[in-house]
């Protein structure tokens, strides 16, 4: 009778593992899903960083003026 007081022991173990590292898992998505739309570590916001980007491009001649408006008012507000 003591093998399988054993063995329930592990399996509790484990339950309590998966336990804890599904807790975990909630607490990272929850930290990840605040974070999402907040300043980069250089102070832009994605959609500026965008923005920019667009405007880089257009500078250089890669898109036209057609491409460059229609995806200026995709983005939003400048």
């Amino acid at each position: 009778m003591g093998g399988m007081m054993g063995g329930a022991m592990i399996w509790a173990v484990l339950v309590l593992l998966l336990l804890a590292a599904g807790a975990v898992a909630v607490i990272v998505l929850a930290i990840r899903a605040g974070r999402q739309g907040t300043p980069r570590p250089g102070g832009t916001s994605g959609s500026d960083e965008a923005h920019n980007d667009l405007r880089r491009r257009y500078a250089a001649g890669e898109i036209d003026d057609e491409e460059y408006q229609h995806r200026r008012e995709a983005l939003g507000s400048d």
